[in-house]
């Protein structure tokens, strides 16, 4: 998931005043009360790798770590932990995550390239990960075709069409991605059948063999029993994703 940084200036305006009233700097840079990130020229023209970014109170206090790795075309944002008892009030991962977008918009001024803020994988059933979806504009990269899609159409296209996995070509029109019925109605995706079941016989799964089979691997038995999770899988995410998976069944 990442996030276009040249439309985030209503975040970090947000998170001025509280910020400005803790009295709280990056490590790096010179204190400055004007602004309240304190981002200077020289934290946003060091070199491309992997930083720790330390969030303090009054130059002492060590409440947040922030992991990120800036590359040529974007500052993508690891992980951070925090104090638990503090982030209760000012729940700071939101503030880690608005201080790095902050960097981003700064550092656009020296590298050309630079655009974007990372926010790494997301799981729309997951909910720890429903925040990352709070940036905006945001987009997801469609697992098909990759190529990235606004975040709220690719919601609306991952509850229609996968609603229970939340995995599945989102970047399809819907005019392509479903078939009309009888009477011009949209129904059900557009499927090769054809190549259904030669796809379900190549897909990969784990019974706790020590190895991952193929149906083709298993007795009659077995595969009466796994044929229809494979096909379902198949059904809901589409032959690419499909075969490009590996089922647990243990």
């Amino acid at each position: 998931m990442k996030k276009d940084t040249r439309h985030s200036l209503e975040y970090s305006a947000g998170v001025s005043s509280s910020v400005h009233q803790s009295n709280v700097s990056n490590k790096s840079g010179a204190q400055n009360h004007n602004d309240p990130f304190h981002i200077q020229d020289a934290d946003v023209t060091i070199p491309f790798g992997s930083y720790h970014q330390h969030y303090l109170i009054n130059d002492k206090y060590l409440f947040a770590v922030g992991v990120v790795d800036i590359l040529p075309q974007c500052l993508s944002s690891v992980y951070s932990f925090y104090d638990p008892e503090l982030s209760r009030t000012l729940n700071l991962g939101k503030i880690t995550a608005l201080y790095e977008i902050e960097w981003v918009k700064r550092a656009m001024r020296f590298r050309q390239d630079l655009r974007y803020y990372y926010l790494g994988y997301y799981i729309h059933s997951c909910q720890k990960m429903k925040y990352k979806a709070q940036f905006k504009p945001s987009e997801l990269l469609c697992p098909v075709r990759s190529v990235w899609v606004d975040f709220e159409e690719a919601e609306k296209r991952l509850e229609d069409r996968s609603p229970i996995r939340h995995c599945c070509n989102i970047s399809t029109p819907d005019e392509e991605y479903f078939r009309n019925d009888s009477k011009g109605q949209i129904c059900e995706p557009k499927r090769d059948e054809k190549a259904k079941e030669s796809v379900v016989n190549r897909v990969l799964f784990d019974i706790g063999a020590g190895t991952y089979l193929t149906l083709n691997m298993v007795t009659d038995e077995a595969k009466e029993i796994i044929y229809p999770l494979l096909e379902s899988l198949l059904e809901e995410v589409g032959n690419d994703i499909a075969s490009e998976c590996v089922v647990k069944l243990c």
